[in-house]
C-alpha cells in the first residue's frame, strides 16, 4: 500500500562525515526506528535545498524531506504491505 502524507515530524538525526543521518522519527505519536536508508538525493526548490531521504523501519518504507531553508521535516510517502 502507497500513501502520500506531507505531515511534520520529529527526527533525531546524527552528523557524521558531513552527512545527515536520520536514526529516528516520530509520528502520530508513535517513534520509528531507522534501520536502514535506501537513497538520499536532494532537489533545489527556488533557492533552497531540499534533502529527500528514502528510508525503511524494517517493515514499512518511508521518503522523508527535510527543508534546509527553515529545518523542517516532513514525513511525504509511506510503503506498506498491508
Amino acid at each position: 500500500m502507497h500513501e502520500v502524507i506531507n505531515d511534520p515530524i520529529d527526527v533525531m538525526v546524527s552528523f557524521t562525515e558531513n552527512k545527515v543521518i536520520p536514526k529516528l522519527f516520530k509520528w502520530n505519536k508513535r517513534n520509528y526506528k531507522i534501520e536502514t536508508i535506501n537513497l538520499v538525493h536532494t532537489k533545489m526548490e527556488g533557492k533552497k535545498k531540499i534533502f529527500y531521504f528514502s528510508v525503511s523501519d524494517l517493515t514499512n518504507y518511508f521518503k522523508l524531506k527535510l527543508d534546509t531553508d527553515c529545518l523542517e521535516w516532513h514525513l511525504i510517502e509511506l510503503y506498506t504491505d498491508g
